[in-house]
């Protein structure tokens, strides 16, 4: 697959809270507070907006079986696009293996 153009953080993490979450019949976001959505029996909640472009890029499903509820479910695609990018992090993570970064005082600094 192709990727579309890189998701910004936050929509890579509904991406990741939806696909943690989703036990095969999607997931329920409810009405929040300050034009979010929280995702049902969690803490998490993201910006309406949020939504606007994996939907866009067809990585995920929203549906409104109910008025102000949105079923919302993680598409084929948006599973390939969390591995890669779970992928990139991983290649690009700060901490590689085992090693350690140590940093020398010098005496007359202390």
């Amino acid at each position: 697959m192709t990727s579309p153009q890189p998701l910004k953080r936050a929509s890579v993490e509904l991406l990741r809270q939806i696909a943690d979450h989703d036990q095969g019949d999607g997931v329920i976001f409810m009405p929040s507070p300050h034009g979010c959505r929280q995702l049902d029996g969690t803490d998490f909640s993201a910006r309406n907006e949020t939504f606007r472009v994996p939907s866009q890029h067809q990585l995920i499903t929203v549906e409104h079986p109910r008025l102000g509820v949105w079923l919302v479910r993680l598409t084929e695609a948006g599973r390939d696009y969390l591995a890669q990018a779970n992928e990139r992090r991983a290649k690009h993570s700060p901490i590689k293996g085992t090693r350690a970064t140590y940093t020398v005082v010098d005496e007359a600094i202390r």
